[in-house]
């Protein structure tokens, strides 16, 4: 059903007016309801509590006579239904009152809403010095409360519907007044539109009557007219325009296809460019990771390659005793004289005493151990180093962070283990899909750069743990720290708070961007004279079960 706007503001300011005196209607009548049975409750225990005050003397003396006295000047009150004295063993010294009400057994009444009989039931206890010789039980009548009540909310109810009239002549005063004055802004505006459509410009103006708020109207709406009238012509000189700029708008796309076309060539030759020059510079920082490491692991293959030379030697003079014992045995055994077997017997026992087989034997497994311990410690070496060198591959695959995290640390560990403690905190994480050899560029620079931070002795933390179906790999030191000024400027290309020679500010960088692409984030937080935390955040991927998994642990 579709309204006028006379008929909505007439029917909008009567719903408004009769939820507002619904609302007072109902406020005013709970209030007095409240307060007429907060008055009753009050009363009826103000009076229970002065006619026990009174007849507690006559208790006291057991004066019954007084006592029904008493009783009979307490009916006298209208709304007094019934009164009862009784004694601390429950039996009745006097009353008064309805008897009905009298016969039927007491109960007391603590609200007035919940009473169903039209009686308050109320008491008060006989006492003296906290000792109870009675009670005073009386009834009052709530006839006359709730009389009053539907008075009050019968003459709400009358005045609330009487304004409601009122109100209701008022909107329809006022919506004739104001539909009046829109009814001729909408015919203009059906004018408008009309004209609009069949292409006429002149529009006439309405008249302005008074100086209210519907005078503003119309005076707006005739300046709108006014500026419609203007954008009107403006449309036709611009459709003439744009007539004369058709006839050669082909020729001019053309010209703009060609010119784009040499503008995307460009643009790609600059992307090609410019990854290329992405990847030297990344395999520049990596050549200047390789360099600064490459002292640190040759020091560590030299150490293996080393004693295992010197096991080498050993085993060597070894072999050459092993094989003089064989030609001896081969000689006893060959021999026939029983005589020259004792002697030779006698002489190859001599000389196994004097060459120390046992030790030899003992040495050898020794040896052999030892030889194969280091030139596992050389591969693993080497195991790394391959491992690193993936970096300029943009390959990825599931990878343990913990694992990447641990070959990194025996590639930088000549770097650290002389200044630096390295504490571990790894916890169980899911595989994630990564570069393994760039994400070990960035854990080499991080680590690399907390080792420089530390002068003398200090402490490397690295934790790895899952948070939010992330992968988090934090390495904390308690060097120098950055100065606050440095931290927004410190993933910039070629900024370095370094000596010269010592750093080149790609580092950070390139391990930004590197981190960028896995979709990860990298974040520091550094304080003067305490030290950094680098975070790297990794997202998993689509690695869920292996989560559930972990979660579930």
């Amino acid at each position: 059903m579709n309204f006028s706007l006379r008929n909505k503001t007439i029917l909008s300011i009567a719903c408004i007016e009769a939820a507002l005196l619904i609302i007072l209607i109902f406020t005013a009548v709970n209030f007095m309801r409240d307060t007429l049975h907060q008055d009753l409750v009050d009363r009826s225990s103000t009076i229970s509590t002065l006619f026990a005050t009174t007849t507690k003397n006559a208790i006291l003396t057991y004066d019954l006579a007084s006592l029904e006295t008493y009783c009979a000047e307490l009916m006298t009150n209208p709304d007094v239904a019934y009164v009862r004295l009784v004694n601390s063993e429950n039996q009745v010294l006097a009353q008064a009152g309805d008897a009905k009400l009298l016969a039927r057994p007491f109960i007391k009444d603590d609200k007035v809403e919940s009473v169903n009989d039209g009686i308050f039931d109320n008491f008060a206890n006989i006492s003296e010095s906290e000792h109870i010789y009675g009670r005073v039980e009386l009834g009052i009548d709530i006839t006359n409360i709730k009389l009053s009540i539907d008075k009050i909310q019968s003459w709400t109810t009358s005045i609330a519907l009487v304004e409601m009239l009122l109100v209701a002549l008022f909107s329809f005063v006022l919506g004739n007044y104001l539909t009046s004055h829109l009814n001729r802004l909408r015919i203009a505006a059906r004018e408008i539109s009309h004209n609009v459509k069949s292409g006429k410009c002149n529009h006439n103006q309405l008249p302005i009557k008074g100086k209210d708020e519907l005078a503003e109207v119309t005076e707006a709406f005739n300046t709108l007219m006014t500026t419609l009238d203007a954008e009107c012509e403006r449309k036709e000189n611009y459709q003439r325009e744009l007539e004369l700029l058709n006839q050669t708008l082909e020729e001019k796309v053309q010209q703009r296809t060609v010119l784009l076309n040499q503008r995307n060539e460009q643009l790609q030759r600059s992307n090609q460019e410019l990854h290329s020059a992405q990847q030297q510079l990344i395999h520049a920082e990596k050549m200047a990771s390789i360099g600064q490491l490459a002292a640190g692991v040759a020091h560590e293959i030299n150490n293996p390659i080393g004693f295992v030379n010197s096991n080498l030697s050993s085993l060597k003079q070894y072999t050459k005793t092993y094989r003089q014992l064989s030609e001896q045995v081969t000689r006893l055994l060959s021999t026939n004289d029983p005589q020259q077997l004792v002697v030779k017997q006698q002489a190859l026992s001599q000389w196994i005493k004097d060459e120390d087989l046992t030790f030899i034997n003992d040495d050898t497994d020794e040896l052999v151990a030892e030889s194969i311990e280091g030139l596992l410690r050389v591969r693993n070496i080497v195991k790394n180093l391959k491992q690193f060198s993936r970096a300029e591959s943009d390959d990825k695959q599931w990878c343990d962070i913990n694992d990447c995290v641990s070959t990194t640390l025996n590639m930088v560990s000549n770097e650290l283990k002389y200044h630096c403690n390295i504490e571990k905190k790894y916890s169980s994480l899911p595989k994630v899909w990564m570069n393994y050899g760039k994400i070990s560029q960035v854990l080499t620079n991080l680590l690399i750069n907390a080792g420089q931070a530390i002068s003398e002795q200090g402490k490397i933390t690295i934790v790895t743990e899952l948070q939010n179906n992330k992968i988090l790999v934090s390495i904390k030191d308690n060097g120098t720290g950055i100065a606050p000024q440095n931290l927004k400027n410190l993933f910039d290309p070629f900024f370095t708070t370094k000596e010269v020679g010592i750093g080149t500010g790609l580092g950070l960088s390139i391990s930004y961007g590197i981190i960028q692409e896995h979709n990860g984030e990298i974040t520091v937080a550094s304080e003067l004279n305490k030290g950094s935390c680098f975070c790297i955040i990794l997202p998993i991927g689509n690695n869920i079960e292996q989560v559930k998994e972990v979660n579930n642990d």
